[in-house]
């Protein structure tokens, strides 16, 4: 492994959200990804390029919503404030032409009669084809799929369980879950998937369990996704003590798991404590 690559990496890694990745040495960074790749064709570089075009992007849409929220408060009827504001936070937009992912589908369609033992590129297109409402020809695919990926069964069942819900068949899919999950108590994967089935359809009760569970079965290091979806459904309920509780056991997995104490992450959810607390005060 390059050396220089392996000082890169772990400067990125240590100091993720700090000024000197985010401004003053992003583009010195790239540049030497770059260089780094054309010499020794490392995909690697290009993967950790890609992480910190993200990584500012995201920055930059939270920026712009500030930057929108703000001016909402003084001017509230300008479309295009509100426009700018529901793009920056990936919200809903009605336009068929800014919501449909037929060039996400067609470029996996090709990407998978290519690379046909791709599973997440499998994956990526049955959920893409589903969203979009194309469920015939998800159909036809998880079927494929599950003949190409016989070890991935259970769970591309969920999925088929999906395409029964967006179908019309609401009973079945949810029989296909309850017995998925009477089969896989103690599959942190499968019940993750089923917790996303669940909330995808507003069913939060059930979506909530499958994340406890699957978040319970995590091993160290442990990842957070499941607690930030369990943050996402108490906002949703108004029930701001739950919220928080699991926003603490995220600061408290940072810490415990990642050794990760300080940076914006770690600010974002100190200061949804207050948030909360003033919630909870607020509703007492």
């Amino acid at each position: 492994m390059n050396k220089k690559f392996e000082e890169i990496r772990s400067f990125i890694l240590t100091n993720w959200d700090s000024p000197e990745v985010i401004n003053i040495k992003y583009q010195t960074i790239i540049d030497e990804l770059n260089k780094i790749y054309c010499e020794s064709a490392n995909v690697e570089c290009l993967w950790l390029i890609s992480e910190l075009l993200i990584h500012k992007a995201n920055i930059s849409l939270q920026e712009a919503i500030a930057y929108t929220t703000e001016a909402l408060s003084h001017q509230g009827n300008i479309d295009e404030l509100h426009e700018n504001f529901i793009i920056a936070s990936n919200g809903y937009i009605s336009d068929f032409k800014n919501r449909n992912h037929h060039k996400l589908i067609d470029y996996y369609l090709i990407f998978c009669q290519l690379y046909p033992q791709c599973y997440i590129a499998r994956i990526t297109l049955i959920e893409n084809l589903l969203s979009d409402f194309r469920v015939k020809e998800a159909e036809t695919l998880i079927t494929q799929a599950i003949n190409d990926f016989p070890e991935k069964k259970t769970m591309l069942s969920i999925y088929q369980g999906e395409f029964l819900y967006r179908s019309g068949t609401a009973r079945k899919a949810k029989q296909t879950w309850t017995e998925i999950a009477k089969n896989h108590p103690d599959d942190k994967e499968i019940n993750y998937g089923l917790a996303e089935a669940y909330a995808k359809f507003g069913m939060f009760d059930k979506a909530a369990r499958h994340y406890k569970i699957s978040f319970a079965l995590e091993s160290i290091p442990r990842k957070i996704d499941a607690l930030i979806s369990l943050i996402h459904i108490y906002e949703i309920k108004k029930n701001y003590r739950q919220a928080l509780r699991y926003n603490n056991k995220i600061i408290e997995v940072f810490k415990k798991d990642y050794g990760i104490t300080t940076g914006l992450e770690i600010q974002t959810y100190s200061n949804n404590k207050v948030k909360y607390r003033e919630l909870i005060v607020g509703k007492n």
